[in-house]
């Protein structure tokens, strides 16, 4: 048997309007809350129905709520929450930002300088009219002068004639000024045989006296020769000379002489195919002359001229010879003296003194004594510089007889 369901009556439809608006009014508060973060983990219980008011409940011993009434609120209302599980995060505020740096104090500008009062100056005197000047009147121009001609580069010069006015020259001995006859023309010449002489040596320098020794090598083959002059005071050599050079039927043909004094040497080469004097010192070329010698072959073609022809060589002639040193090129004009006795430290002997007397300023004097027994080898030299200063030297061995081809 069905229970019959009671209506109820119509004003009992006004709570549960309120009860309605009072779920959405929680329902706003709560999600208000959620979102402030005020209600964060709380219990949300506090949102279920509110109790009936007491004037409008149903009475406690009446019947209960219809059942349809009921179904429907049950339907409505949402099953209640008892706890929060949404845990929010709340952003980190944003930093501050630096605060901008407080503006640089700009300086007042300088105050403008005082303005001094112009410096009123009296009036200048007008300056003076200057003194009239006297223009002097150039004269007109000169017309130029003609270019100088160049003349055309002059060859070395010859060799100057010393030969005195009216003088005897020896037959076929080189002749008149310049260079002389050809080599054919050349008067001939025998050197004599191979030998080493050794001298007692005095010399004067700068005031002083030196006592010494001196070796004179002459080694001929009968096609060249080797000449060696070496001047030793004490154990010192102050003078070393050599030639080397041709033999051949005219005499001594030098291709290259030497001298060193100390610790420098200087040379000159006969050039035979350019027929010119060469010097190491850069000094300028010389003409190589017909019969040309250097200052140590001299000595051995002065013996030579004499071993082929001593009747032509009497005393009052005159010899002419072109000698060259390590610089230059001279003539050297040998007079011949009468045959005298000449006491060596070797020996007394007959000797023929052969001098080159100077003839011009700066000219050494140079004096030979050939000994006609000896092949006319050089018994004494002796060399006068134009200071005074000399060497002497004197033989001390005549040269034993040597078998050498002539």
């Amino acid at each position: 048997m069905t229970a019959a369901v009671p209506h109820l009556p119509v004003e009992r439809s006004a709570p549960r309007r309120r009860v309605l608006f009072a779920l959405g009014a929680g329902v706003l508060l709560a999600h208000l809350s959620l979102l402030s973060g005020g209600l964060s983990g709380l219990s949300l219980d506090m949102f279920t129905a509110p109790a009936a008011d007491p004037a409008t409940a149903p009475d406690p011993g009446g019947a209960p709520p219809p059942p349809a009434l009921t179904a429907a609120a049950s339907q409505e209302l949402p099953p209640p929450v008892r706890s929060s599980r949404v845990r929010w995060i709340v952003p980190k505020p944003p930093a501050p930002e630096p605060a901008p740096p407080p503006p640089k104090a700009e300086k007042p500008p300088p105050p403008p300088p005082p303005v001094e009062p112009p410096v009123v100056e009296p009036p200048a005197e007008p300056p003076a009219a200057p003194p009239p000047v006297d223009v002097a009147v150039a004269p007109p121009p000169e017309p130029p002068a003609p270019p100088p001609v160049e003349a055309a580069p002059a060859s070395p010069p010859a060799p100057v004639s010393d030969l005195p006015p009216a003088a005897e020259v020896a037959a076929s001995t080189v002749q008149g000024p310049g260079a002389g006859p050809a080599d054919a023309a050349l008067p001939p010449a025998v050197p004599p045989p191979g030998a080493d002489l050794r001298f007692s040596a005095t010399s004067l320098s700068k005031g002083k006296t030196y006592n010494g020794s001196a070796q004179l090598e002459w080694s001929p083959d009968g096609r060249q020769y080797e000449a060696r002059l070496t001047v030793r005071v004490m154990v010192f050599t102050v003078l070393s000379q050599s030639s080397k050079g041709q033999l051949n039927t005219k005499g001594l043909v030098p291709d290259r002489f030497t001298d060193q004094r100390r610790s420098s040497e200087r040379a000159t080469h006969f050039d035979r195919e350019g027929q010119r004097l060469r010097f190491s010192n850069n000094a300028p070329d010389a003409p190589l002359l017909p019969g040309a010698q250097d200052r140590l072959s001299v000595n051995f073609q002065l013996s030579a001229l004499f071993n082929a022809r001593p009747e032509a060589y009497t005393e009052g002639k005159l010899l002419r010879l072109p000698v060259s040193s390590v610089d230059t090129s001279e003539v050297w004009l040998f007079q011949v003296g009468p045959v005298t006795n000449e006491t060596l430290p070797a020996g007394e002997t007959q000797t023929v003194r052969l001098t080159r007397s100077p003839r011009k300023e700066y000219d050494r004097k140079v004096e030979v004594w050939l000994m006609p027994a000896h092949a006319h080898l050089p018994g004494r030299i002796r060399i006068t510089e134009p200071n005074g200063d000399y060497l002497d030297m004197l033989l001390q061995d005549f040269p034993p007889p040597r078998n050498d081809p002539p």
